[in-house]
């Protein structure tokens, strides 16, 4: 596997797009990754700049708007950044859509992993809109392919943002690539938050809304397991871990402080009536330091890595501000120049080992996640 990786500041959609594509185009890829902040997705412009710029039509283009986006030379929180992937023909890209995903988000996500049996690896994008617990429930329980992805972002606008698919800017719909054939990778995920407090049992909740924990308005719960009230600074601070049979563990970070008198807590991602939740708060030196791990225990794989994406919380780039840096520095300390894109997502996907040691593809918040992909 062969890769390259380009990032731009261009104002001009259409420009960025050939200057990414002239970047990549040394490689002939059969596949790019884009990644835009969300200025550069009214139109299609950067998209068909980046085909022009490639001179390559038949290669497939998989992307969409972050809260920014991460490249080899560091972050950006406007521009875009792309990662090109050539196989010489060992591995066959295929490209999927789901549809209506905020209205009925189990049969999108089934549309867009539809024969995922043939696949290896899959990548996968949704607008996140939708209720990510229902996106969870299919691929943890149907999808045995590896599954890594995430939600696309709008610079925490909550208003729309943007998939790519070649040269069309969806939104409302599930993305995914599916790599079918001899490719070699690792995933590496990390959410080492401390939990704190008491087990609690959600009694009322919609969507990314919980009303009730335990018998109490939420608000209250959280605040009677953090001594303090939950505040506007406290966004990417205070998570909810899931608690199951399975020791698996998935947050759930608190997104937006509603107010002095507010009674019901909002989350970046879905969770259901019944699950046990305990509170979380999270610590910039914690999580600095786990990344760092993260990129060590990779190195000692010894594997000809040749590419990474990474997808991290949004609520991470709140908590650490200027020093979001080090989710980049970690991998280049470690992997020197490697091509490298990513983004802050407004949820993360990827697999975990449960009790019986079986990889698991689920959703996460306040989570790291790195895939390496290896020649």
């Amino acid at each position: 596997m062969k890769a390259l990786s380009a990032s731009t500041q261009i104002p001009n959609a259409y420009r960025a797009g050939v200057y990414l594509g002239e970047q990549l185009r040394s490689l002939q890829p059969e596949v790019v990754f884009l990644v835009s902040s969300i200025d550069y997705s009214n139109s299609n412009d950067i998209l068909m700049g980046l085909n022009d710029g490639l001179e390559k039509p038949d290669c497939l283009i998989i992307g969409n708007s972050g809260d920014g986006f991460y490249e080899t030379q560091g972050i950006g929180e406007y521009g875009a950044s792309a990662l090109a992937l050539n196989s010489d023909g060992k591995v066959q890209w295929q490209l999927k859509i789901g549809h209506h995903v905020t209205e009925s988000p189990q049969q999108a996500t089934r549309e867009a992993l539809l024969n995922h049996e043939a696949a290896a690896l899959i990548f996968m994008i949704s607008d996140f809109h939708a209720n990510a617990s229902l996106i969870e429930q299919v691929i943890e329980h149907e999808v045995k392919t590896p599954v890594v992805g995430g939600l696309a972002a709008d610079d925490q606008q909550w208003d729309a943002c943007a998939l790519y698919y070649n040269q069309t800017v969806l939104t409302d719909c599930v993305v995914a690539l599916h790599a079918i054939g001899d490719i070699k990778f690792s995933i590496h995920i990390e959410n080492s938050i401390t939990p704190i407090g008491k087990i609690g049992q959600i009694d009322a909740a919609y969507h990314n809304r919980i009303d009730q924990i335990d018998g109490v308005d939420a608000m209250r719960f959280v605040e009677r397991e953090t001594g303090k009230p939950i505040l506007r600074s406290d966004i990417g601070v205070i998570s909810l871990n899931i608690i199951d049979q399975q020791n698996l563990k998935r947050l759930r970070s608190i997104r937006s402080d509603i107010g002095q008198d507010a009674r019901s807590i909002f989350l970046y991602g879905g969770i259901n009536q019944g699950q046990k939740v305990q509170v979380c708060i999270a610590h910039p030196q914690q999580i600095i330091e786990e990344v760092y791990r993260i990129a060590h225990l990779a190195q000692q794989q010894n594997l000809s890595n040749t590419a990474a994406i990474i997808i991290s919380c949004a609520g991470r780039k709140n908590l650490l501000g200027e020093q979001l840096s080090h989710e980049v520095q970690a991998i280049q300390q470690s992997f020197d120049n490697l091509p490298l894109i990513g983004f802050p997502s407004l949820g993360e996907i990827g697999p975990l080992k449960n009790a019986e040691g079986t990889q698991v593809n689920l959703f996460h918040n306040m989570t790291y996640v790195l895939l390496l992909i290896s020649s």
